[in-house]
């Protein structure tokens, strides 16, 4: 269910201090906010010459009713340009645009979560004239924003955030398990599933179940949200290695349920198991909850 302490993990780098803290703000550059479209071009052609994920043009063009057909003349939104700030995460710039995590990974294919550089460019799925030049200087402990939300623009709310966790959770289903895998490649233990999956959206997480255990605030059974860990001792020989005795973790998906890895049945690997709380086993295993994500 999770590797010996021995194993090297990563550590908690976004807390709730770094969401009190870190400043995003928006493209600096100065960068053409349209182009006019010429005799024989594409969006795809448009984008391979500004050097654009064709992705990002598409989203931030939601007027274009067939992009595969673009007429001389017509003027085309580019797509704000953003350069990767100290402290940043998908999330937060996320939450300072007005936009979904999915949309900002949509818009930039090939792009890792977990790998942003300080001054790397990223392309916000929003036209280039909607943004400022820069964010205004953040006071209230919270990520700054960046004009109001169009039809492109979702506010994105810790509600969304759980809600799209789960579903990227759920796109696992069936995953084989394997003991100290962490990837789908692999297949995942416990751990490794849940660091794997909250890792997509910027939050790093220990690699072990017993150090996730320690993360994040403690959450009561009755103020369960969705998105939360559940933890549990003693399910396999190697509680005895830590202080907590945890040995497995699995994601609360609401209504009494959690999404875990499981190595019971065979190995069968990423499932939802129903009525957690009237499990005799789990009941009896329990250890505690935390919330990594925030209220």
């Amino acid at each position: 269910m999770r590797r010996p302490s021995a194993w090297m993990f990563t550590t908690l780098t976004l807390s709730f201090a770094a969401l009190g803290h870190a400043t995003v703000l928006a493209a600096t550059e100065k960068q053409p906010a349209t182009y006019t479209v010429r005799q024989g071009d594409t969006l795809y052609r448009i984008a391979e010459a500004d050097h654009l994920p064709l992705t990002a043009l598409e989203l931030a063009n939601p007027q274009l009713s067939n992009p595969n057909e673009i007429a001389a003349g017509q003027k085309v939104a580019l797509p704000t340009a953003y350069t990767v700030q100290p402290g940043d995460t998908v999330y937060l710039i996320a939450k300072a645009h007005h936009l979904t995590i999915s949309a900002i990974l949509q818009a930039n294919p090939g792009i890792h979560p977990l790998d942003l550089i300080v001054g790397q460019t990223l392309y916000l799925p929003i036209p280039a004239s909607n943004s400022t030049a820069s964010a205004p200087p953040n006071t209230s402990g919270t990520a700054a924003s960046a004009g109001q939300p169009t039809s492109t623009q979702t506010q994105v709310s810790r509600a969304q955030l759980r809600q799209e966790i789960l579903t990227y959770a759920k796109s696992f289903l069936g995953t084989p398990y394997c003991w100290g895998g962490d990837s789908p490649k692999t297949g995942f233990d416990c751990s490794g599933f849940v660091e794997y999956v909250f890792g997509h959206f910027g939050i790093q997480l220990p690699r072990e179940s017993h150090d996730q255990a320690t993360v994040g605030t403690p959450v009561s059974p009755s103020n369960l949200q969705p998105g939360d860990l559940l933890f549990f001792t003693d399910t396999d020989s190697y509680a005895s290695l830590y202080p907590n005795h945890v040995t497995h973790v699995g994601i609360y998906t609401g209504n009494g349920a959690m999404i875990e890895s499981s190595s019971a049945h065979n190995g069968e690997g990423v499932v939802i198991v129903q009525n957690v709380f009237q499990n005799p086993y789990y009941v009896s295993h329990f250890y505690g909850a935390r919330d990594v994500i925030g209220p």
